[in-house]
């Protein structure tokens, strides 16, 4: 085939390319210049209620959605509470959705007579009527939501906790969780507030190692005469009675 040919058969082609081109540019001058916000979609929320989004967003009805900067109205929105991340579009028919993840309440944190929940990045997040969870109590931290917890000792409980919430089995059987700094992680069992410790770190293997001492001994033996089950160690699990 020789170069003019080959010229020839590629003409259709970048027409058609020339063409679809042309049409996508004008959909987008005509999509730019009639359509405008007029509704605010959200996804199905928990702990957050649409109104307190469309608050936060302030979006003022029929802005055209080049006059929309989408980053801010998602920073706006991620100053409530249990708000974690949001993403933001607009839809072919102009609508503004907005994709949020919420933050998940990981424990109780007991500061005294206060309560309040904490996320598993150490986020402190109101107690919020009619949407309670049960979860564990976390002891040896400040409730003032102004602070985030993350220093080394929540870090573990953290780890610990989700973890546990992963397993099921060790999420059912502890009632309380602290920080200690001889014996990491400490936390007592809902039958009968056995002390357990968990040490740092390795939390699924000294997790599964609790399921397996709870079925192997706890079912027969009974939990009234333990005191203590020390878990810190991967490969043997200690107890003491009363």
């Amino acid at each position: 085939m020789s170069k003019k040919q080959a010229n020839t058969s590629l003409l259709p082609w970048l027409t058609a390319v020339l063409m679809v081109t042309g049409i996508a540019v004008l959909a987008a001058m005509y999509w730019n210049r009639n359509v405008t916000v007029q509704d605010l979609k959200v996804n199905e929320l928990t702990f957050v209620e649409y109104e307190e989004v469309k608050e936060s967003a302030a979006v003022p009805t029929g802005i055209k959605p080049d006059s929309l900067n989408l980053e801010e109205v998602a920073l706006r929105v991620e100053k409530l509470d249990y708000v974690q991340k949001v993403t933001s579009y607009i839809e072919p028919d102009g609508s503004l959705r907005l994709n949020i993840t919420e933050r998940e309440p990981l424990a109780l944190l007991i500061d005294g007579s206060n309560r309040i929940y904490v996320d598993a990045q150490g986020v402190k997040l109101p107690i919020l009527e009619g949407k309670t969870r049960n979860l564990p109590l976390l002891y040896g931290y400040s409730s003032n939501q102004d602070d985030t917890l993350q220093d080394e000792s929540f870090l573990q409980v953290s780890d610990f906790l989700v973890q546990a919430r992963n397993d099921r089995f060790g999420w059912t059987t502890i009632s309380e969780v602290a920080f200690d700094e001889n014996d990491g992680v400490v936390a007592l069992s809902h039958e009968n507030g056995v002390k357990l410790l968990f040490g740092r770190n390795n939390f699924k293997t000294k997790l599964q190692n609790w399921k397996a001492f709870y079925a192997q001994v706890v079912k027969t033996k009974g939990i009234d005469s333990m005191q203590q089950v020390d878990l810190r160690f991967t490969n043997q699990v200690v107890t003491r009675e009363i």
